[in-house]
């Protein structure tokens, strides 16, 4: 998208982008997504890294959160595929443009090769022994309070934690400039991290990077946390962030449309 901004614009970027991630085969959406998966487990090894480094644990966050955006950066700019800001493609959706069940089974391919990517990260992790003991002490405790959180929360915590995640990257889309889309997405995802929300493919790393270095952690407490951040994550970005700016957009591109097609009727 070049200069214009506001819900239309995002919305036909958005559109047009979906018909992109449509056409791509299942290994090509595999493989991004691992990417993503390993770029965003290495932002939260290196926010851990630097918090756990810090003995104020105020200021070890509000450092940590600075360094956790990268792995965003990186994904946006190496256009990989992350299952929180692809929910986005539900756009699609909404304006008719193709079946829930299509959708739905990009979100899932690039869900589980996040995961995929989240593991493989974690595994170096503990495989290079990069964690002293603090580091090691604060990812188990991360991973089993996120385990150990109501439903309610936990859900709620998820919906959050992606409308700002997505709004932020919908504002990197409407800027023209690469240093705007740094700015937007690096101040949004400060805000992720500082307000402690659920991003599920940042637990994806936290709860292996937990487990492969010795937490008492289940199937089961996995499970549950992945697939209620995971739908929570979902209805923010996919059904209030998108969803929003459709019905704002939805008068403005119905009609775009019905110009085209009366437009090349009247040629023929």
């Amino acid at each position: 998208m070049t200069g214009n901004s506001g819900p239309k614009a995002l919305t036909s970027y958005i559109l047009n982008l979906s018909k992109h991630k449509a056409s791509k085969r299942f290994l090509i959406l595999l493989a991004q997504g691992f990417l993503a998966g390993m770029y965003i487990a290495v932002g939260a090894l290196g926010s851990l890294k630097v918090a756990a480094s810090v003995t104020a644990p105020g200021i070890g966050n509000f450092l940590g959160a600075l360094v956790f955006p990268v792995g965003i950066i990186a994904i946006v700019f190496m256009q990989a595929e992350l299952f929180t800001s692809d929910c986005l493609v539900m756009t699609a959706v909404f304006a008719g443009r193709t079946k829930i069940h299509k959708i739905v089974r990009i979100l899932l391919i690039i869900f589980l090769s996040n995961l995929l990517g989240a593991i493989f990260i974690a595994f170096l992790t503990q495989a290079s022994g990069i964690f002293d003991g603090a580091a090691t002490k604060l990812i188990i405790d991360k991973a089993l309070h996120k385990v150990n959180m109501p439903f309610y929360r936990l859900f709620t915590s998820s919906v959050l934690c992606n409308i700002i995640v997505c709004t932020g990257v919908c504002l990197s889309y409407s800027c023209k400039e690469e240093i705007a889309k740094i700015a937007v997405l690096w101040l949004a995802i400060v805000v992720f991290i500082l307000t402690g929300t659920e991003h599920v493919v940042a637990n994806m790393y936290y709860l292996f990077a937990a487990l492969f270095s010795g937490a008492e952690l289940t199937a089961k407490d996995i499970i549950y946390n992945l697939a209620v951040s995971g739908a929570g994550n979902f209805i923010g970005g996919g059904i209030i962030v998108s969803g929003i700016n459709y019905l704002l957009a939805f008068r403005d591109i119905e009609n775009s449309r019905h110009n085209s097609e009366n437009m090349h009727i009247k040629s023929l």
